[in-house]
């Protein structure tokens, strides 16, 4: 089906309206309404102990479109494998590796061929090295430090070269966020966040800065007072940004260029898990809705918005009560996004909390499934 019969097709609703919008903007003439999923997903499984803390983890690799998917490493209690994440080529994987007993002292960063084979340490040094990302340009950057304590952004080589610090805080009690390459692979965009030393409930600070890559100049672009700890989530080109707190808190969007904010903690846009469309022309995310005919569920519904904040709409628009869905990633051409589901049974012999992986469809709302049990995280998909 053409896109412009796409958008003929659900012009019914403003929600397919605006979805079909985005697929319009991407898609080739000649695309169908709805495509499998390209490309592969990386996914893990927790263990938990009886005090229901993380105390292992399993690493799976799957088929975008589901049905398959290979153990790449195995349940090891004791030792955890976080924030998996793929190389641009898609060709090896990096990931932290901590053991629960050094939780607060020491974890390296390994990375292994897409098979899960060749598995390798690359960093060193009696610390953290947390929330490793690739880079475009064979550069892996990282968080060195302590949990929540004395954190400074790294970067190492793929092949355990060159692995240096370029830019601390200066601030002892700054927690940063995984950092964000620019598209060009020239700069890093980390934000980091800490306590004021003001009044009796002090605020807390957000400070976004731009980081040359080759000297490790450091440029603030943004100092918020942002109240209680957020996430920030950075668009493509660093140009914006979206700050969310919690399910039932509203959102910031801010306009870095020109200082302006749209939104606040305590606003009317509420939403979490803010994720950028590749273009930088959207954001997805998180708002819990009500059910009809249930008295107390909501629906954790997939919404989107423009970069400004502007033209919010629910994508997914078929409620079931205690079902939730968080954007993770955007597919390469912006039709699709990889989303966390959290589903609970509130009783009988089931109930519990369970997790799954799935892929949403923007020109038809599906949503295929990848993954039956586990989560991903941001950097998971990667498409030939």
């Amino acid at each position: 089906m053409k896109v412009a019969q796409l958008v003929r097709r659900f012009a019914a609703t403003s929600s397919f309206v605006f979805a079909a919008a985005i697929v319009a903007a991407h898609a080739s003439d000649s695309q169908a309404a709805e495509q499998a999923p390209d490309g592969s997903v990386l996914y893990s499984q927790t263990h938990v102990d009886a005090s229901d803390s993380p105390n292992g983890t399993a690493l799976y690799r799957a088929s975008a479109s589901g049905g398959m998917n290979a153990k790449l490493a195995p349940l090891t209690l004791g030792t955890l494998d976080l924030g998996a994440r793929w190389s641009p080529h898609g060709r090896a994987i990096v990931f932290e590796r901590v053991t629960t007993a050094d939780w607060f002292t020491e974890s390296q960063i390994y990375r292994m061929d897409r098979n899960g084979g060749n598995v390798r340490q690359i960093t060193l040094g009696k610390s953290r090295h947390q929330l490793p990302v690739w880079g475009p340009t064979g550069w892996i950057a990282y968080i060195e430090g302590g949990v929540d304590t004395n954190q400074c952004l790294a970067t190492v080589r793929s092949n355990g070269e060159r692995q240096h610090v370029l830019f601390c805080s200066g601030i002892t009690d700054a927690v940063f966020q995984a950092p964000q390459w620019s598209l060009d692979g020239r700069q890093l965009f980390v934000e980091f966040h800490y306590y004021g030393t003001e009044g009796v409930n002090p605020p807390v600070y957000s400070d976004f800065y731009k980081v040359d890559v080759a000297t490790g100049k450091a440029t603030r672009v943004s100092h918020l007072n942002i109240g209680d700890v957020a996430h920030l989530a950075i668009s493509p080109d660093g140009a914006h940004g979206v700050y969310a707190w919690d399910a039932t808190s509203a959102m910031e969007v801010v306009d870095f260029a020109t200082g302006k904010s749209v939104g606040s903690e305590f606003g009317t846009l509420y939403g979490t898990s803010p994720t950028w469309s590749r273009d930088g022309r959207y954001v997805a995310f998180t708002q819990n809705v009500s059910v009809p005919g249930s008295t107390y569920g909501t629906f954790g519904a997939v919404f989107a918005m423009r970069a400004d904040g502007s033209h919010v709409r629910q994508l997914t628009t078929h409620p079931v009560a205690f079902d939730y869905y968080y954007p993770v990633q955007w597919s390469e051409d912006d039709t699709q996004i990889l989303l966390n589901r959290t589903r609970y049974i509130i009783q009988g012999a089931n109930a519990g909390q369970y997790m799954s992986v799935h892929v949403l469809d923007l020109a038809t709302q599906a949503i295929s499934t990848v993954a039956s049990n586990g989560t991903a995280d941001e950097g998971a998909w990667w498409e030939p």
